[in-house]
């Protein structure tokens, strides 16, 4: 659930995270950008209503019949990149859904009519490519809106231009803070940004002393030691935890950020094992792989886990042959968990379409797209409009009205221009919205055979699983690991 690093300016941080994870490694960075549009409805759209919205026997209105609305997805490599290829993907179903079937609790086909039309732009997580995707989307493909961004410093890049185009654009997978901030103090200039998701670091990191609140205790942690990536993304969250995370503990001797050029793990490692911590607690993206196989090949003393950007990736058991067992790590969803009643059914789909599951940027694109299509339609019908709405129009839409039919959280609704962080999702806490879930990659026979199984341990509600222990640990007899 965070985003991978910043441009480091001779763009080798960009390719070592584009090629460091999984799917069978991920391609280095494609030359040039595609243009896809989204295979919908063909011929005839206009004039097909299918489905009942609206419960009153009568057809579902199609005031915008005729139209043909672009919608771009900013995305890192779309073609290989996990946290890329789930946003493309995901917009591609949600288009398909919603011309097919209209928007939800409406029905007809479309938005009231009007055919949507998905187009892919390759960001190569790089600021510069970002805006200039940006700008080609708007300008030269028609796109009345953008949504994605992996890095905030890619879509801070496409402010200005936002502005100048004031075109909305959803965030759908990066995480740092300071746009919010800024449409909060500037909201005139930059109100055109939402963010459907993630929530923002500093969220992240008060979910964690939450569940380090409610579960520390349970699970045996005593004393901890944490590691945190020295990436940007991570700032908010390393300044957030740093004071606060000794109400939940006996003692937490080691408190530092990694290097992200970290290969080695094994001094660091000494250093965490001889402090006697119970559990390090980690926030990885780029040295993620290689610390879990350190990890588990050395067969330390402490568990591990807390943010890993690689183990929320289905076939990181697969790119470390098994060494992530027991590895745990923040999520927004699982293969297993049912966030809501709609979760499993896009899960189950997106694997049979694309043969395997996608990481949280995947279903927060898909609910965007319909929560902005229901924007949209609750808009144009509530003002009696037979044209689609404006730009302008579409802000107000997005700050009115909430969508409750979400695969993540029950509903997306955006905080106000007047919160700290404004149009950011509104999310209260991990008890309340049972997001984020905290996800164990473990042996579960029963669901597959010979693969790892991505299960949630915590919170309550989205709970597929015990936290299971590493074997290689000998715990005393009153520990929670022997209960």
């Amino acid at each position: 659930m965070a985003e991978e690093t910043g441009d480091t300016g001779d763009g080798s941080g960009r390719r070592s995270f584009l090629k460091y994870a999984g799917a069978g490694g991920a391609a280095a960075l494609a030359a040039g950008c595609k243009t896809r549009e989204n295979p919908g409805a063909s011929g005839g759209f206009e004039n097909t209503v299918t489905g009942n919205g609206t419960g009153s026997g009568t057809a579902p209105p199609q005031p915008l019949a005729g139209n043909s609305i672009n919608i771009g997805c900013l995305a890192p490599q779309p073609e290989s990149f996990p946290v890329g290829q789930s946003m493309w993907n995901s917009m591609q179903l949600a288009v398909d859904d919603i011309n097919k079937n209209g928007v939800p609790g409406i029905g007809g086909r479309g938005i009231l009519g009007a055919k949507l039309n998905a187009v892919s732009g390759n960001t190569e997580a790089s600021p510069g490519t970002g805006l200039n995707e940006f700008n080609r989307l708007v300008q030269a493909e028609g796109c009345k809106t953008t949504f994605g961004t992996f890095l905030t410093q890619v879509t801070l890049q496409c402010f200005n231009a936002m502005k100048a185009t004031q075109t909305v654009h959803i965030t759908t997978a990066a995480a740092g803070p300071k746009p919010g901030r800024i449409v909060h103090e500037r909201y005139d200039e930059f109100k055109w940004h939402f963010r459907a998701g993630p929530i923002n670091s500093f969220d992240l990191a008060r979910a964690e002393l939450e569940f380090l609140n409610l579960y520390a205790d349970k699970l045996g942690w005593k004393t901890a030691a944490v590691l945190i990536e020295n990436i940007a993304p991570f700032d908010p969250f390393a300044e957030l935890l740093e004071p606060n995370i000794g109400e939940f503990f006996d003692d937490v001797p080691v408190f530092k950020r990694s290097s992200s050029g970290t290969t080695n793990w094994t001094p660091l490692f000494d250093e965490v094992e001889s402090s006697g911590a119970d559990v390090n607690l980690i926030a990885q993206a780029l040295t993620g792989t290689a610390a879990v196989k350190q990890w588990a090949n050395q067969n330390r003393s402490f568990e591990m886990g807390g943010i890993s950007l690689p183990a929320q990736i289905y076939e990181f058991w697969e790119e470390v042959s098994g060494a992530c067992q027991y590895i745990f790590t923040m999520n927004a969803v699982t293969p297993q968990t049912t966030n809501t009643p709609r979760t499993q059914d896009f899960m189950k789909r997106y694997r049979k379409t694309y043969d395997t599951y996608p990481v949280y940027s995947g279903p927060i694109t898909f609910d965007a797209v319909k929560a902005y299509a229901v924007a949209m339609a609750r808009y144009v019908l509530d003002n009696d409009l037979d044209r689609i709405p404006t730009n302008e129009e579409m802000v107000e839409a997005l700050e009115t009205y909430k969508f409750d039919q979400g695969t993540i959280l029950p509903e997306i609704k955006f905080t106000p221009p007047e919160a700290d962080y404004a149009h950011e999702p509104a999310w209260t806490s991990m008890k309340e919205t049972g997001v984020p879930v905290w996800q164990q990659w473990q042996v579960d026979e029963e669901i597959a055979e010979d693969y790892g199984v991505m299960h949630s341990f915590a919170p309550e509600q989205n709970k597929t699983s015990d936290y299971s222990y590493p074997d290689w640990i000998d715990y005393p007899s009153d520990h929670p690991a022997n209960q």
